[in-house]
């Protein structure tokens, strides 16, 4: 299973292909083409190595300068595919936390299921309001972005809502590991824990599992990953956050899901696991 990274990178290198072999077919040389579009030679080479994003404008002389006018349509599409596939934290939160968390809202509204994977941190729409806190703060801390760790509590616990809005259906993943990552306090890290016991019985609408350490799932996602119906499949990377829509990456996040799903545990054997955890912050 390719990580989110490369699908990226696959599809920058595509379209860079796609532009240089437009000026090949035009017959001209990179300094030919930088001279007639007064493009620095250099950027000619980093779009053509996919090392720099065309925009707009560059495509628009490139195709220009290499008579190829007809592709100009498609290859901004392709470019705005890749530039939505991908997003910057920094650029999401400059503001502060408060905005992306409640950014979400509208796409838990209109999603009917919800299928999650996270390996070491609960999920957010799962947290306890301490595991909230510890969670946002960590970020905020992590990223120097402005601290509105209030208002992004708040807005997080919003989000939690729509756990009990009916026809809407839940299946929670998570590694054992997230038992056992001391996101906060051993007493509030009880209390996590005690909550997500609740989740393995009881709840009409929600499934949650638990991948034993000792699994061996024939695959073990290198990223946490959130899939929306069958609509999309976001991903959360240290640097940003990719979305993938295309139904055949799609695919491959539900087979992921699937499999995650065989190896994980439910019930009462989830419950032992919650308890041991327990047990041990207890002994904290």
């Amino acid at each position: 299973m390719a990580t989110s990274t490369a699908r990226i990178n696959e599809a920058k290198g595509i379209l860079a292909a796609r532009l240089r072999a437009i000026r090949a077919d035009a017959g001209l040389t990179g300094r030919a083409l930088a001279s007639k579009t007064g493009m620095d030679h250099t950027k000619i080479s980093k779009i053509e190595n996919a090392v720099q994003m065309p925009n707009q404008a560059d495509i628009k002389m490139w195709c220009g300068a290499c008579e190829a006018e007809e592709q100009v349509v498609d290859l901004i599409a392709a470019a705005q595919n890749i530039e939505a596939m991908y997003t910057e934290w920094r650029r999401l939160e400059e503001t502060g936390l408060r905005h992306v968390q409640s950014s979400f809202l509208p796409l838990y509204e209109k999603t009917r299921q919800f299928r999650v994977w996270q390996h070491s941190a609960v999920p957010g729409l799962i947290q306890t309001p301490d595991y909230v806190r510890a969670h946002l703060r960590a970020i905020i801390d992590f990223r120097g972005i402005p601290d509105d760790i209030d208002a992004a509590v708040t807005a997080r616990l919003k989000q939690q809502e729509i756990l009990r809005s009916g026809g809407k259906r839940f299946a929670f993943i998570i590694g054992e590991q997230a038992l056992r990552t001391p996101v906060v306090e051993p007493g509030p890290m009880t209390v996590q824990l005690g909550r997500l016991a609740e989740l393995t019985s009881g709840v009409a609408n929600v499934s949650f599992g638990i991948v034993p350490s000792a699994s061996r799932p024939l695959i073990m996602p290198p990223e946490n990953f959130w899939i929306y119906d069958d609509d999309r499949v976001r991903v959360d990377t240290v640097p940003g956050q990719i979305q993938h829509k295309a139904p055949s990456d799609i695919a491959v996040y539900e087979k992921a899901f699937e499999t995650l799903s065989g190896a994980a545990v439910y019930g009462e054997d989830a419950r032992n696991l919650l308890e041991t955890a327990a047990n041990k912050f207890h002994a904290t």
